[in-house]
């Protein structure tokens, strides 16, 4: 009973302890999860910051570089306008202004007068426009107005090939004409290719299940992504539906579906673009597996030595406690086990089926001094062993006493008979290498049968029957009580 009980409790404490790590790492998944999407915020902001770092630099790159070629074309145009005025008769000879062009590296050469007619140059298709008018040049209609003012503009070419001409303008010093020079400007148009949106996101670092994309701040159109399919789409038909627009003035973080995968998605508004680092979460948390293998590894290590440890201080402890309350001799309870147990009855808390038996073995003495203490051992032990055969099943056994015994059952009347029966019976045919026989004498007492008496009156009762027996032993044998 005790055995099957303690393995129903040692199924108990494994049915829980696995509970108990289950939800333990079900909770360290999740505090893994949270982690990893936190820090990949974290790096997307960062990443945010090198994207905008990028462009700006880029833009300033351009602005240093054009404002320097404005500086350099305007110069050219006043040039050109000293060696007009110092010879005016290459002012309206066409192969004359062509060899100015070859001279000072550039594409054009136009003449206006004060009231903005073209009236000469290096393309005759362009005579007759005039400044204020025209579509092409009509940009530059404020310089009629200011003799002190030059300009530099990019203007787009009416080739429909989508490429620019920058066109310097700047008075002569006379103010009787304004001199126009233009030239393609190869180096600028360079750097323009090479710093447009989409290069810049092409050429920052790979990472796998990162994205980088910037859309245009109007109409979140995608100008520029780590995946070029993405080019041209807007946000939303990507899966990015931004559910905080006002609040990317600052970084802001949500979960968005990109193209089918999950992603932690950082947004900021930088210019006249938003910005976006998509992390698929599934690429965040791949790593997640391998240290909760070996936290789990390590907790069903712990688990185990400390089930062990449990279990082995538990069955030091039971032991302990059983050698307190055992005899060493016969294996029974000893007194002080029937003290402690016999205080639950004091009370007359008991069933009336309870049956206390007082016992005492026969001739103990006579066999110790007559054949020596082994002798008188083995009748204690075989008294003992046909007690538990007899009794163990239906309550407890103490030895109170060296040749003292006390058994509390329960058991109904036909039951106690044969319990009787079985001891008797056994005793007769109990023998040992001595050929003695073996000898208890006991007294019985229900509690049913008593129920006015409380239970000490109940095994004083008890006491009495038995040395009633004892005595009727002794002097049916002949051998003397002090032998």
């Amino acid at each position: 009973m005790r055995s099957k009980k303690r393995k129903r409790t040692s199924l108990y404490l494994a049915i829980l302890t696995i509970i108990v790590i289950g939800l333990l790492i079900v909770l360290l998944y999740r505090i893994q999860v949270r982690t990893n999407r936190e820090n990949a915020y974290q790096s997307s902001s960062l990443m945010i910051d090198q994207i905008e770092s990028v462009i700006e630099n880029s833009d300033d790159k351009l602005r240093s570089l054009t404002a320097s070629l404005k500086d350099d074309y305007v110069t050219r145009s006043k040039a050109i306008s000293y060696i007009i005025d110092k010879n005016p008769t290459i002012e309206t000879q066409i192969t004359e202004l062509a060899w100015l062009t070859n001279l000072f590296s550039v594409d054009e050469i136009h003449l206006f007068n004060t009231d903005g007619n073209l009236y000469s140059g290096t393309k005759p298709k362009y005579y007759g426009e005039n400044l204020r008018t025209s579509e092409r040049f009509g940009k530059f209609a404020k310089m009629l107005d200011e003799y002190n003012f030059t300009m530099c503009e990019m203007v787009a070419e009416d080739d429909g090939s989508g490429s620019q001409m920058m066109y310097a303008v700047s008075w002569n010093d006379a103010h009787r004409h304004l001199v126009m020079v233009g030239i393609t400007p190869r180096r600028l148009m360079n750097e323009l290719a090479m710093n447009q949106i989409d290069v810049v996101i092409r050429d920052l670092p790979a990472y796998e299940g990162r994205e980088f994309l910037v859309a245009n701040d109007d109409d979140n159109v995608i100008v520029g992504a780590s995946n070029e399919s993405y080019i041209g789409k807007t946000l939303d038909e990507v899966g990015l539906e931004i559910t905080g627009d006002e609040k990317i003035n600052i970084v802001y973080n949500q979960v968005a579906t990109i193209s089918g995968e999950e992603s932690y998605c950082s947004l900021a508004r930088y210019d006249n673009y938003k910005i976006v680092v998509a992390q698929y979460r599934s690429v965040v948390n791949q790593n997640i597996l391998t240290p909760l293998l070996l936290v789990l590894l390590y907790l069903i290590i712990a688990a185990a030595v400390i089930v062990l440890i449990v279990r082995r201080m538990t069955r030091r402890i039971i032991n302990e406690h059983k050698n307190a309350n055992t005899d060493a001799m016969t294996g029974l309870y000893n007194r002080r086990a029937y003290e402690d147990d016999i205080m639950r009855y004091e009370d007359g808390n008991y069933e009336p089926t309870l049956v206390y038996v007082s016992m005492d073995l026969n001739g103990l003495k006579h066999a110790n001094d007559n054949l020596g203490h082994e002798v008188g051992d083995s009748l204690i032990i075989g008294a003992s062993d046909c007690m538990k055969q007899c009794f163990g099943n239906y309550g407890k056994l103490y030895r109170v006493g060296g040749d003292e015994f006390v058994a509390l059952i329960f058991a109904d009347n036909d039951r106690l008979t044969k319990i009787r029966l079985d001891f008797s019976e056994m005793m007769k045919n109990w023998s040992d290498e001595h050929n003695l026989a073996l000898s208890v004498s006991t007294g019985y007492v229900q509690a049913c049968e008593h129920s006015e008496l409380d239970f000490n009156e109940i095994a004083r009762l008890a006491d009495e029957r038995m040395y009633d027996a004892k005595s009727q032993f002794y002097s049916r044998t002949g051998i003397s009580r002090r032998l």
